[in-house]
């Protein structure tokens, strides 16, 4: 009478393992289902305090006016990148308690990284959409698109960036840039924050993209990861 009984205890757990497993990929998103599939995680499932929203997966949010994601609400990317911005996140909050990081972007499937640079191929934005003949490292799981808000959700002044704007808006904040108008002592400090905490954390900034960071070198990326398709 002991053997089926330690027989039920080992299956009903592994049963319950199944099922979530099963349930987690049915409720997946096809783009979601291929971040899952190559072993990317929620970064909220390490840290729950940073906020997300995705701009690709609005159309009211991004230059392109597409809704690339499918309305996906979760950022993944590879674990110990996730472990680096849960650090970054404790850095931040030790300089400012009341600001939290906003992570705009992170793991993208190259499919959604062509359709991106055809719609941006020739424009003056050409530049900030790396060619996915390559692959950016967003293909990899490995980079993050983000910013800093405040207590009350709003984002700290960092100068010109191409999310949440309206096209006018965005070809005159471009406009002033190509002009040589400078950022303000405020822009230039919020943005040195965020530098900071990132790099403090063992993140990679980018020249001309002051909210794009990587959490690994490239060559080891490419070295280590796949490119998710």
């Amino acid at each position: 009478m002991v053997i089926p009984i330690k027989f039920k205890r080992v299956q009903i757990p592994v049963a319950i393992l199944v099922f979530t497993l099963f349930c987690g990929f049915s409720h997946a998103n096809e783009v979601e289902t291929k971040f899952i599939g190559a072993g990317l995680i929620d970064i909220k499932s390490v840290d729950d305090s940073i906020q997300v929203d995705l701009v690709n997966s609005d159309p009211r949010k991004n230059y392109f006016k597409e809704n690339f994601y499918s309305g996906l609400e979760k950022a993944y990317l590879r674990k110990e990148v996730a472990i680096k911005l849960s650090l970054a996140q404790r850095i931040l909050k030790q300089k400012h308690s009341d600001y939290s990081l906003l992570v705009l972007d992170a793991a993208r499937p190259r499919s959604v990284s062509r359709a991106m640079y055809d719609k941006m191929k020739g424009t003056r934005f050409e530049k900030f959409v790396a060619n996915p003949k390559k692959g950016s490292m967003h293909n990899y799981g490995i980079a993050v698109d983000l910013t800093i808000v405040d207590e009350s959700g709003n984002e700290i002044d960092m100068g010109f960036n191409p999310f949440r704007k309206s096209t006018p808006e965005l070809y005159w904040m471009y406009a002033k840039k190509m002009l040589g108008v400078k950022l303000t002592n405020t822009q230039k400090r919020n943005r040195k924050l965020l530098a900071d905490v990132m790099k403090q954390a063992g993140f990679f900034p980018l020249s001309f993209e002051w909210w794009h960071f990587n959490g690994l070198p490239k060559s080891e990326a490419r070295k280590r990861f796949k490119i998710i398709e």
